[in-house]
């Protein structure tokens, strides 16, 4: 192959990048080694668009840099097309992992599925499962796993709300305890046909929305363009847990609480830590139940965090955050008595009553106590509840602990009385419990069955304690908050 010199000029910068075939190497390198001109600008590496023997006089000569510039081009010219290389890699990267997520959320409905079924199974038979954990766990690992592996688009939709795939079980077995115990006793009411109404309506509706989900994502090529609709889903399971958590708290419907409003519940807080020029803020708390409210308060230098019952108004915790335990005992305990005792009656009303305990023999600054009413304390069937904590060198508030749902200002106010004797009662906890025994405890609880503080005595069963009511008989159910 034989070149001219101006084919040379226009292929030497390729030459020169090594961007040409062999043949046309080779066609150029025979063309300088009979061209002494060509061959000169080539050693000297002055480039050919200085000058060409070939050229008219009258001709433009091209530019100096025009080598430069043609390298330049080349390298866009490559750079661009790496980049065309990666970007169309990353995109069937992409593709193909978005299409494994679809077809895994495919695979994990099954369990979604099988779940809601279960479910729907439980409700149309309240009274007589009270395995629900054990036939709801069998799918939990697969509701999990949907959880973890939804798209970006369907976590958005998940933000900041307490949406989720899995009913607290514990829970649910409370909600058919009481309801057995309520029927078997003869307490049913409207309340306890309605819950079950609406149990059954709830777990339902989950389900033939799983249904659809289901289908949707087993319909061929067009599941690939699925989004799952987690607000479809996680609505009835979150209606099912605001129904078991009302229930088995106040033995009321959803519809039947009312919140109170946000004024009236920053009144019981101002009042309550004696703030009269605060400010507080209100956050409805995601995290627990949709009943609580976390509030920070912010009185002069003073600052206190906590937790309040929206409906009942009832502060379960605070902590006075500018306040720093220094270890130091300046007050003696009988003037931290007095503090506590203070504070406890703003919280819970001038007629309120405690037995109040300190901890480690009188050294600390830290009380356990125990509401009194008359002359009957509240029972606590597993474990003290109710701490308070002041600091022991300024008798400043420090830190409050407190269940809800187990003590309000109620407790303080109902009259409590014994109407049946003590072998009546007896009598009725050996039809319970199989045995004949004395009382091994006596006192107040709040009742899961009845509802409301109720006086007890408390026998010995089998795996439980036996809580016969000394007014009216009724076997009586601890409320144990699991929330």
């Amino acid at each position: 192959m034989k070149l001219n010199c101006s084919l040379v000029e226009d292929l030497y910068p390729l030459y020169v990048e090594n961007e040409l075939k062999q043949e046309n190497c080779r066609a150029i390198e025979e063309h300088l080694r009979f061209c002494s001109n060509c061959r000169r600008l080539y050693q000297e590496g002055t480039g050919f668009s200085d000058v060409s023997p070939f050229y008219e006089e009258n001709e433009q000569t091209p530019s100096k840099d025009l080598d430069d510039r043609i390298r330049l081009s080349f390298r866009l010219r490559r750079m661009k097309l790496v980049a065309g290389l990666l970007a169309a890699v990353i995109i069937v990267t992409a593709i193909n992992q978005y299409a494994a997520n679809r077809e895994k959320i495919a695979t994990l409905m099954n369990g979604m599925y099988l779940y809601s079924e279960s479910l729907n199974i439980i409700a149309k038979n309240p009274y007589e499962i009270d395995t629900n954990r054990e036939l709801l766990s069998y799918q939990m690992d697969d509701i999990i796993d949907l959880g973890n592996e939804l798209g970006w688009l369907e976590r958005i939709r998940f933000a900041n709300s307490s949406y989720h795939f899995i009913v607290n079980t514990q829970a649910l077995d409370e909600m058919a305890a009481i309801l057995r115990e309520r029927k078997n006793q003869g307490l049913e009411d409207e309340t306890d046909r309605e819950a079950i109404e609406l149990l059954q309506r709830y777990t339902n509706t989950l389900f033939k929305r799983v249904q659809e989900e289901y289908t949707d994502f087993h319909h061929g090529y067009s599941s690939y363009f699925e989004i799952l609709d987690v607000e479809g889903i996680a609505s009835p399971i979150n209606q099912i847990e605001e129904l078991a958590y009302f229930y088995n708290s106040y033995h009321k419907l959803p519809s039947e609480m009312e919140l109170l409003n946000e004024n009236e519940l920053k009144e019981i807080i101002t009042s309550a830590f004696n703030a009269q020029d605060s400010n507080i803020q209100l956050e409805k708390n995601l995290n627990e139940n949709e009943s609580d409210y976390n509030f920070d308060l912010e009185d002069g230098k003073t600052e206190i965090s906590g937790v309040i019952n929206g409906y009942s108004g009832a502060i379960s915790f605070a902590t006075n955050n500018t306040n720093k335990l220094m270890g130091q005992k300046s007050k003696n305990t009988e003037e931290l008595t007095e503090e506590a005792n203070n504070m406890l009656k703003s919280l819970y009303g001038e007629t309120a009553n405690f037995e109040l305990r300190p901890v480690n023999d009188g050294q600390s600054s830290r009380f356990w106590f125990t509401p009194i009413a008359g002359e009957y304390k509240m029972y606590f069937p597993i474990s003290e509840p109710f701490v308070i904590e002041f600091d022991a060198d300024t008798g400043q508030f420090f830190m409050l602990s407190a269940k809800t749902s187990l003590l309000s200002k109620e407790f303080f106010t109902k009259n409590y009385e014994e109407k049946l004797s003590q072998e009546e009662m007896e009598n009725k906890a050996e039809q319970i419990s199989g045995k004949k025994g004395n009382a091994v405890g006596k006192g107040i609880i709040y009742s899961a069955v009845t509802a409301d503080y109720v006086l007890v005595y408390v026998f010995e069963g089998e795996e439980n304690g036996v809580y016969i009511n000394a007014e009216t008989g009724v076997v009586e159910r601890p409320y144990i908050p699991i929330y």
